[in-house]
């Protein structure tokens, strides 16, 4: 691999959209730079308060919609209801505008915020239940000790790092967690035998509840990010989205879905049950919820 291909130049201008959670988050960048960024907790309110925000953004950053390169959105998993937001809204822009769409996991987004980590990261949220939505990842930079010494990078360039998922993303309780780590990471990171295994972080948007039932359950060596430290921002969701670009990935808009894991348990509401002769036409012992348990929790 020459250096050449260890930088590259990126100048497209690009917007990015999570709202995954109660925490949602939005920003203007090119390759290398922040033009502007809103990080704020918006509780229920993703439909009612992420379109003022991206046009205030736009006013405030001096540039317009039809300037954009690309749209990127955060996928999930997190909550219904905002997931569905963020996921209308940039389907809707890159259909108006004609512009490539980039979808993310949420779980993703949260590991490569701690990319400096040299060692094994867990990506969780919280997915009601007593459960977490899980994925473990390491992080890659480019060997750029064996390249030419003849050649120079790019004027501006930047160094190319890059996510590797180690697992599928899960739903697991914190036990279950444990016993996964336990069992495969010392294969996935190819520790043989005995040795010891590097401390693996943990990271992403849980409650202190979840933390104290991971550190009781968890044998290997562990690191728990701040709940402060653990704040999504929409500016690392450009970062992995443009390295999709870069590789020619991007979604197509009429089948880019949100990442549920665990789907949706919508059923009829008891409230309109006499509208409806006072009966459920589900089948016996399925879920009584209207909406999925736990995906509003955080």
């Amino acid at each position: 691999m020459t250096c050449c291909d260890n930088f590259r130049r990126i100048p497209m201008l690009l917007l990015a959209l999570d709202t995954s959670t109660r925490q949602a988050s939005v920003a203007l960048c090119t390759g290398q730079t922040v033009l502007g960024e809103y990080t704020w907790q918006v509780g229920n309110n993703h439909s009612v308060e992420l379109l003022e925000r991206i046009q205030r953004l736009f006013a405030e950053c001096g540039t317009t919609m039809q300037s954009l390169d690309a749209i990127a959105v955060a996928t999930g998993p997190g909550s219904f209801n905002g997931l569905r937001v963020a996921l209308t809204t940039a389907k809707s822009l890159a259909f108006a505008l004609q512009k490539p769409l980039v979808g993310v996991s949420t779980l993703d987004i949260i590991a490569a915020q701690h990319r400096d980590w040299h060692g094994p990261i867990c990506a969780m949220l919280e997915a009601g239940r007593s459960e977490l939505y899980v994925a473990c990842y390491t992080v890659a930079f480019p060997d750029i000790g064996s390249h030419d010494e003849n050649t120079e990078p790019a004027e501006n360039a930047t160094v190319q790092w890059h996510l590797r998922r180690l697992s599928d993303y899960l739903v697991q309780s914190p036990k279950e967690v444990s016993t996964l780590l336990q069992e495969r990471v010392g294969e996935w990171l190819g520790v043989a035998g005995e040795r010891e295994l590097p401390t693996i972080l943990f990271c992403g948007e849980i409650s202190e509840a979840s933390r104290q039932a991971l550190r009781m359950h968890l044998q290997s060596p562990s690191a728990f990010v701040s709940t402060i430290e653990s704040t999504r921002h929409a500016s690392i969701l450009t970062t992995l989205a443009l390295q999709q670009l870069q590789n020619g990935q991007e979604d197509d808009p009429l089948v880019l879905e949100p990442l549920y894991i665990r789907r949706p348990s919508i059923t009829t509401s008891t409230r309109k049950q006499p509208l409806l002769g006072g009966k459920s036409n589900r089948p016996a012992g399925q879920s009584q919820t209207e909406r999925e348990e736990g995906a509003l929790r955080h």
